[in-house]
Formats: C-alpha cells, structure tokens, sequence
C-alpha cells in the first residue's frame, strides 16, 4: 500500500500528490515500541516500566502527526478546494475557493507556470452567464416571503 498518491483535483483538474494513509498502521506501532525500548535504555539502563508511557506517547503522537498530514494534503494547493469542507459546507467552500482564486488573479506568478488554476476552469458562456444572472435574482421559492400589507 502506498503512502500517498497522484490525484486530480476536482474542481481546477490539476494533479497533486495525496497521503492516502490515514491512520495508524502496525509498522507504526513496532517502530514507537522499538523507540520506546531504547530511549528506556538511554535513560535508566535497562527495562524500566516508564517505557510503557513513553511507548504510549510516542504512538498517541504518530497518529496525530499521521492524522494532521492527510488533512492537510486533501485541500488543492493550486485552487484551495477541500473535499471534506464541501462534504460539510458548501457555501464555506465556495467562499475559500473564490478567495484563493482571486488570490491568483492578483499574483503575477502563476500567469505562466503549469501549475496556473485559472488554465484549467470550465469557460461560462454569454447564454449561461445570462441564465445565471438571472436565477439569482430571483427569490428563491423556499426563502420565506415577507407579508405585505
């Protein structure tokens, strides 16, 4: 199994790299142990129970290392997309995504790199700009409308 792998994004379709390990694997676990083993040796120049609380520490501490890194390796570096953020906010990721991409427009460096997010955005056409122009100024049917008098 692979620690990590080239994907594409799927809002700007730029490939990147992704940790696809996300937990704690038994490898993880030998290595603390082995750790633990000899940082007890270092210290107190034999087996000593406090190598269980170091042991403990050590995998606590692998896992959150392991846990931070795949969080952190799911949000597009090109356009800040966040699959899980859209999973459970839309509009928050909405708002990120146009905030980076402006961030873009702005930046004088991404103008010719291959890497540009702006390359690779679906063009909106005259006759669907106009439509969406025009579903947004309509009220929308599930709003509540306020009483008249």
């Amino acid at each position: 199994m692979a620690v990590s792998e080239k994907i594409y994004c799927a809002f700007c379709r730029l490939e990147r790299r992704v940790y696809t390990k996300k937990n704690v694997s038994w490898t993880n676990v030998v290595l603390a142990f082995g750790c633990a083993l000899v940082l007890t040796f270092v210290f107190w120049g034999g087996v000593d129970p406090r190598a269980i609380l170091i042991f403990v520490f050590l995998l606590a501490s692998a896992d959150v290392f392991i846990r931070i890194r795949w969080r952190m390796a799911l949000t597009c570096p090109h356009c800040g997309f966040d699959p899980l953020l859209y999973k459970r906010d839309p509009d928050e990721t909405v708002k990120r995504v146009k905030a980076r991409l402006d961030e873009v427009r702005r930046s004088e460096q991404y103008l010719f790199q291959a890497h540009n997010p702006l390359s690779r955005l679906p063009a909106i056409h005259a006759e669907e700009k106009g439509a969406l122009h025009q579903d947004s100024n309509q009220p929308s049917a599930s709003a509540p409308q306020s009483p008249e008098a």
